[in-house]
């Protein structure tokens, strides 16, 4: 229906289906036009899909083919090749990080060093500086006071450090009871201040006449190792021939034990290792060293046990009369003189 209102006209419909425009309009014709360039827009997306598409199966073939042609040239030369270059090139970034870490830690370690050689310069270590001589007094010791238990000083905190004059040359004295080592287990059960006389004979001789450095500890190690332990008793009497030529040292069973014999084999440089046995002595025995002539006639000894006993006197023949009678391995005494090695040292 048609009306009109001040020149301006509208329609106005019913309710119902809205009539079709008529043929040959142009909203028909502009949506015709719109239909097909949205259809040949599909039909060119697709042939671009299957171009594309066969372009790829092409390249991928392709690369293939060349992969198989040249698989065994890339395997015996580009891949090791390859491996090289990145293996090197690992190696240099850890060499170069290695380097830094090692200059930074040596810029951190100079002060310390420093301080730690000016140390040195102002405190010689103790097998620098120059040990002190034994005091040694003309009195005559007495075998009663002989024993096998060490006899300790006032102090229980002693070290000692110095050395007394033998045959052979300077001998450094170590004692059982000195604080560095008398609570070290021997074996691991038996302390050295009751047990240890024999590492600690064996270490002052290789401490001083050859040229290895061990201590009491490190000669009970050795001791235990090789066999020479005797739980409860100290050591067996092998330790002695088997350490000392171990280390380089002559050792020879004395077998004429007279007082006259050991008088020469003193005179000749040599020292002896005797092993008491009797008297004031436990059955276990005790190994000391007959160190040097005195002047009036008698020895001087070095007594592991005792520090007194070593600054006395004693009459050879009552030491050789107190030798233990059960022994073996060469003992109760053995001559010890300087071998090729421990001269040559």
């Amino acid at each position: 229906m048609k009306t009109t209102n001040n020149n301006r006209t509208t329609y106005e419909t019913k309710d119902g289906p809205v009539p079709p425009l008529p043929p040959g309009s142009s909203l028909n014709r502009q949506g015709k036009r719109r239909r097909s360039r949205q259809g040949n827009k599909k039909k060119k997306g697709t042939i671009e899909r299957l171009i594309t598409g066969a372009i790829w199966v092409v390249s991928l073939s392709m690369i293939l083919s060349l992969y198989i042609y040249f698989r065994p040239f890339l395997r015996e030369h580009v891949f090791p090749a390859v491996k090289t270059f990145c293996s090197a090139a690992a190696d240099t970034v850890t060499d170069a990080i290695t380097e830094f870490i090692d200059a930074r830690r040596q810029q951190e370690d100079m002060p310390i060093q420093a301080a730690s050689r000016e140390s040195e310069t102002e405190q010689p270590t103790e097998s620098e500086e120059q040990l002190s001589y034994m005091d040694r007094s003309q009195e005559l010791g007495n075998i009663a006071d002989m024993s096998a238990e060490p006899v300790f000083p006032t102090q229980e905190d002693a070290i000692y450090t110095c050395m007394l004059d033998t045959a052979l040359g300077p001998l450094v004295y170590y004692n059982q009871g000195d604080i560095r080592w008398k609570e070290y287990l021997y074996g691991g059960s038996d302390r050295l201040a009751k047990y240890g006389c024999g590492p600690v004979c064996v270490a002052m001789l290789i401490n001083s006449f050859t040229s290895t450095a061990v201590s009491p500890v490190e000669m009970a190690d050795w001791s235990a190792a090789n066999g020479y332990y005797a739980r409860q008793s100290g050591s067996y009497h092998g330790l002695i021939p088997g350490s000392l030529s171990a280390f380089g040292l002559q050792v020879e069973s004395v077998t004429d034990r007279t007082a006259d014999h050991v008088r020469e084999l003193l005179k000749n440089n040599h020292v002896l290792v005797a092993l008491m046995g009797r008297g004031a002595l436990t059955q276990n025995g005790h190994f000391i060293i007959i160190a040097q002539l005195s002047p009036s006639g008698n020895v001087y000894i070095a007594d592991p046990a005792s520090y007194e006993n070593s600054t006395k006197e004693w009459d050879l023949q009552q030491l050789m009369d107190e030798l233990k009678k059960s022994y073996d391995s060469g003992g109760p005494l053995w001559a010890v003189s300087l071998g090729e090695t421990s001269a040559q040292g």
